[in-house]
């Protein structure tokens, strides 16, 4: 059986590579990387990866919007949030708009692995 694939999006180089590995050790195959929002969205388009790693704060489009326009293309996208920024308010609104799941950063392997796995379930 393939593994399933993740786009990993964040502005931070430094973060996508260390998470990258963890995807690998937790079973994920890494679909695609963006560093901004605008490339998560395309990159989303072209790729259909199974689940998608997005980060808040990102420069042109950030998070939310990417968020937003990536559930408009597929209202079943398996959006994971991550963020340094763990504002309530800022949890609640991606779980509207879509999102299954946020992760505070720096993502710890377990917690990483438990919520592909949920999303993927």
């Amino acid at each position: 059986m393939a593994r399933p694939t993740v786009l990993l999006c964040d502005d931070s180089r430094a973060l996508r590579m260390l998470t990258a590995s963890q995807l690998a050790e937790c079973g994920y195959e890494l679909a695609g990387e963006a560093g901004d929002g605008a490339g998560a969205v395309a990159l989303y388009r072209a790729l259909q990866p199974d689940v998608v790693l997005l980060d808040l704060v990102m420069p042109d489009i950030d998070g939310k919007q990417a968020l937003e326009r990536i559930m408009a293309i597929d209202p079943q996208a398996r959006v994971i949030v991550l963020s340094s920024l763990g504002a309530q308010g800022d949890i609640e609104q991606c779980l509207r708009l879509g999102a299954r799941s946020y992760l505070q950063k720096p993502v710890d392997p377990a917690v990483l692995r438990r919520v592909l796995d949920a999303a993927m379930a």
